[in-house]
């Protein structure tokens, strides 16, 4: 979706246009890292200049009850915001702490019809395990 469909969006939702809550999808849009509210912020104040956590953290709230982002504990301490709001995963390195993208598939019968799955799969990515080989 593109931002000037999710501004519409947040004007259907009776939310008011402002630099920081386009900043925000803008960065969500152009940075698919995975953030955490706390970057969003200090990207945003960085761009924008002037902008309080409350409007970041309402403001993913908005879009995740929009169902145009992801809201993802991935731990006990850390959520972070996924604007692929598409069916995957996400592998998590416990060395670096990145998170990345995986894709799977369900392959179980449940009693219903499902209508979300998540999964989190926790390990050492490629380039930390590629560092740890080579110090050792």
């Amino acid at each position: 979706m593109s931002i000037n469909q999710i501004v519409e969006l947040l004007k259907n939702h009776g939310l008011k246009i402002t630099p920081q809550r386009v900043e925000i999808l803008r960065f969500l849009q152009n940075n698919r890292i995975h953030p955490t509210a706390q970057q969003i912020y200090e990207h945003v104040l960085s761009k924008v200049g002037s902008v309080s956590f409350t409007t970041v953290y309402n403001t993913l709230h908005t879009l995740e009850e929009m169902g145009q982002i992801k809201k993802i504990s991935i731990n006990d301490t850390t959520t972070i915001y996924d604007i692929d709001t598409s069916d995957h995963g996400h592998f998590v390195c416990t060395i670096c702490g990145n998170v990345y993208d995986i894709t799977y598939k369900v392959m179980v019968n449940v009693p219903g019809k499902t209508q979300r799955t998540e999964l989190i799969v926790y390990g050492i990515c490629s380039q930390c395990n590629d560092y740890l080989q080579h110090k050792i």
